[in-house]
């Protein structure tokens, strides 16, 4: 959402009052906090573009003092008319098919594409991050982000693929002689809200959705895109609404993000659509055969169609001291808020476990200067899923920044001794600590099931439309599904392929036919620094890097039979590149 910012009172109070956050497109944050930060705020945002509290927002003021003005402009004022703004923003041959460039006409940042011969004009920031979608990759009428990989249609500006859940606005191009020239109407915003539809009267089925993650959010939305007009329920356990879960323990834990950053929308949003939000709900049975879900207060209700996205359960330690004070785990928003409090006194903190959790809560810890030690039964981190290189750039980034590791070690017990935390390892050693995270991985929260056979580590068997049996569908964590190349049964804790499962099983509920073919992606961001990896490999033959690892500029190939499967690093643009590839069913050469 691209909007001038002229006063502060057009968004929020003042920002010396109320030290917000502005994150800068290029991915640094700062903090505007008193008149001492003038000279930066200057500097750094006069004309830039960041994202405020989820929307897009271009800064022209070019003082603090001036942003700080109390006076809202006068409601009764009529604004000035100004013209719709139209700009020439290229030749007619400045671009050739399958090229892109990002213009400004008037306030607004505008994608430019020539698609087979034709213009197109669509808004120029990506809407989950604000990433400049113009550095992502261009292929056929859609372009990927190139921090998280939403997919957008360029000539419709329709979201594709998730992260995300709005689209982008397209403009009007016309060619005038030579000319490209954009018009942009006056006020306009870079992003737009998709069409949904809501209930109807006389339609009387009943979809629920257990769970309101990433799975469970974004079915619930698809289904309402799709034209479903029955009742539709979100119902979860937790007491917030649909959040961005990967935040917890990243920019939120580390006091890079504010607590309104959370929500991905707007409680008033899912009762325009009618979508019945029930937090704070537990469900104590759903059996399968009879299509009923049975609540811990003694309801009971009945469904026509059912979505299982219930995520994960923190795994714990079956050892003396797990229950103590100031020993926590990290899945939700109290989960997150409970460690931030207990990390305001903290000086030294013990994280159990090198899980892509609990090397993300060391790494944020370590940004509130606190001293972190990580105690791990694995020999290096991540060694398993990426390899022992790959694993020990991470190990070496951690340490680089003050971590300590004890690897390869047990915790056989926690005590209480004079108010502190003692991390006992199976070899005698001794961590004191204030606060102790536990970070040992997930386990699907699957055991309400019933009259349905679960898998040995508790998931769902799910086919490539995400159904698991008559009107029973499942997605995210709790899904184990066919992979699309390989045809293997394969389970994956990821953020955004939870949400494309929402989507995959949403449009099967309503009556399409659809299939999972994508290409998994995840991101983690640690110490500044964001690792991705495309596709996905159980095992491999071997591991090919390109560039130079020690330098934290590399990309690692993981084949297996002589086939790229999947591609991990921080050559953003490159792993663009690869996942554009494995999207289009390409094979993705071995070095």
């Amino acid at each position: 959402m691209v909007q001038t910012l002229r006063m502060v009172s057009q968004v929020s109070n003042s920002l010396c009052e109320i030290e917000n956050r502005f994150q800068f497109h290029l991915g640094k944050c700062c903090k505007v906090r008193s008149e001492r930060d003038q000279a930066f705020f200057s500097k750094h945002l006069f004309g830039k573009i960041c994202v405020y509290r989820r929307k897009i927002v271009r800064v022209f003021t070019p003082t603090l003092s001036v942003l700080a003005s109390s006076q809202p402009p006068d409601p009764k004022t009529p604004s000035p008319k100004t013209p719709m703004p139209t700009k020439t923003v290229a030749k007619v041959d400045d671009l050739q098919d399958g090229e892109m460039k990002q213009v400004e006409v008037g306030d607004t940042d505008v994608l430019l594409t020539r698609i087979d011969g034709d213009y197109h004009a669509v808004g120029a920031h990506c809407v989950h991050y604000g990433a400049p979608l113009a550095n992502g990759v261009l292929s056929g009428n859609t372009v990927i982000c190139p921090w998280h990989h939403a997919v957008y249609n360029v000539t419709d500006g329709e979201h594709i693929e998730p992260p995300g859940r709005d689209c982008l606005n397209k403009f009007e191009v016309n060619i005038e002689g030579d000319e490209v020239v954009v018009t942009v109407p006056d006020g306009a915003e870079e992003h737009r809200q998709p069409d949904f539809g809501g209930a109807a009267e006389g339609d009387e089925r009943e979809f629920l959705i257990l769970g309101a993650g990433a799975a469970g959010s974004f079915a619930a939305e698809t289904l309402r895109r799709a034209g479903y007009t029955g009742k539709l329920a979100m119902i979860t356990y937790e007491d917030d609404p649909p959040y961005d879960r990967p935040n917890l323990s990243k920019a939120y834990l580390a006091g890079d993000a504010e607590p309104d950053w959370l929500p991905l929308r707007e409680k008033s949003f899912y009762k325009a659509f009618d979508i019945d939000l029930e937090c704070g709900r537990a469900v104590e049975r759903v059996e399968v055969g009879d299509k009923k879900i049975i609540f811990d207060d003694g309801e009971t209700r009945t469904y026509d169609a059912l979505l299982l996205a219930t995520g994960g359960t923190p795994r714990t330690l079956d050892i003396p001291g797990t229950e103590l004070d100031q020993v926590m785990l990290l899945r939700n928003v109290a989960d997150a808020d409970a460690i931030i409090a207990a990390a305001e006194d903290a000086r030294k903190a013990v994280v159990i476990g090198s899980s892509f959790i609990g090397m993300e809560v060391a790494a944020s810890l370590t940004s509130r200067d606190i001293d972190v030690s990580v105690a791990s039964i694995d020999r290096i981190p991540f060694e398993r899923v990426l390899g022992e290189r790959v694993g020990e750039y991470f190990l070496n980034m951690h340490r680089d920044n003050g971590v300590e590791f004890y690897l390869e070690r047990g915790v056989e017990r926690i005590e209480e001794r004079d108010g502190s935390r003692v991390v006992v390892l199976d070899d005698g050693t001794e961590l004191e600590a204030d606060l102790v995270v536990m970070g040992v991985g997930v386990r699907p929260r699957t055991s309400y099931l019933s009259g349905i056979a679960l898998n040995d580590d508790a998931s769902v068997t799910v086919d490539a439309t995400m159904k698991a049996a008559d009107g029973l569908w499942a997605a995210g964590d709790i899904a184990r599904f066919p992979h699309p190349k390989t045809g293997e049964s394969i389970r994956i804790e990821h953020w955004r392929l939870a949400e494309q499962h929402g989507k995959i099983a949403a449009l099967n509920m309503a009556g399409e036919h659809k299939e999972y073919d994508e290409v998994p992606f995840f991101w983690t961001r640690q110490f500044d620094t964001s690792v991705k990896y495309v596709g996905y490999a159980h095992d491999w033959d071997e591991i090919n890097i390109e560039g130079d690892i020690g330098e934290g500029k590399f990309i690692a190939r993981y084949l297996k039979d002589g086939r790229v499967l999947a591609a991990c690093g921080t050559m953003g643009a490159k792993l663009t590149e690869i996942h554009d590839q494995m999207r289009r069913g390409e094979e993705v050469a071995p070095a």
